[in-house]
């Protein structure tokens, strides 16, 4: 189980890596294809990308940990919790937009970016799947 847990460690430090590293790709190609308006797009939903994650990893863990521990019900402020970062995300993101400062594309690309972390994890698992038999290198 050890061995498992380890493996869990390291594939949650490659996701957050990886979905800083397609945040930074996408800032930099963003900028250079598509302008200020569009990189800053990319940082701010990156950014937004990166507090929902975070803040869903909270609540869930809240959510199951009270379940966990026996109790029947949720507190209603970890529930609402739970759905207020769609109501934040969606404040900040509509806000910056009608400033005309981001682009809502860059916005929704810099979203996207733990999508793209996944995709690169799936393609990683892939490959030591070919190479070493499916076992982890890390």
């Amino acid at each position: 189980m050890g061995d498992e847990a380890a493996d869990v460690a390291a594939t949650e430090r490659r996701f957050r890596r990886n979905t800083y590293v397609v945040i930074g790709l996408g800032v930099a190609g963003g900028w250079l294809l598509g302008g200020v308006r569009m990189g800053l797009g990319v940082a701010l939903g990156g950014a937004l990308s990166i507090f929902n994650e975070r803040w869903l990893r909270a609540s869930a863990g809240a959510i199951l940990g009270t379940a966990a521990a026996g109790d029947r019900r949720v507190p209603r402020w970890t529930a609402t919790k739970f759905l207020l970062r769609y109501l934040v995300i969606a404040v900040v993101a509509g806000l910056a937009v009608w400033s005309g400062r981001v682009h809502l594309l860059g916005v929704g690309i810099g979203l996207a970016a733990f999508v793209g972390a996944v995709m690169i994890e799936a393609g990683y698992q892939i490959y030591l799947t070919f190479t070493q038999g499916g076992e982890s290198a890390d």
